[in-house]
């Protein structure tokens, strides 16, 4: 899997109408195929420091959306930042369940050779 990381800060006007729209881009993108979840979030302390994810089956997958208009919708949110935005990509190369935790609790915490499969 591979994740879609958008950090960004609005202008003070425009927070209401970014949040609508990215909002509106998030349905869209869980509708796309290869797209698990796409989420939102507003930092508690200042809403105008909004975070969007996209996660995605494969880099296929997500290098398909990076050429089509739904990218493009984002990029041209990404232009009515009040901050250059921060954009990132994250390859999951492991899922960790309670064995990782059980683990950790008795002193043995690896990630990198957990059986049991947390999201690193």
């Amino acid at each position: 899997m591979i994740e879609l990381r958008l950090c960004l800060r609005t202008p003070p006007q425009h927070t209401r109408s970014l949040l609508t729209a990215l909002q509106a881009l998030a349905r869209l993108a869980r509708l796309e195929h290869g797209c698990v979840e796409a989420q939102l979030f507003t930092e508690s302390q200042d809403r105008r420091n909004l975070c969007y994810t996209e996660m995605w089956d494969s880099e296929e997958q997500l290098c398909s959306m990076l050429c089509s208009e739904h990218f493009t919708r984002l990029a041209a949110l990404m232009e009515a930042a009040s901050e250059p935005p921060a954009l990132s990509f994250r390859r999951i190369t492991a899922f960790n369940g309670l064995e990782f935790v059980r683990q950790a609790r008795l002193g043995r915490c690896d990630l990198g050779n957990s059986e049991a499969g947390a999201v690193i």
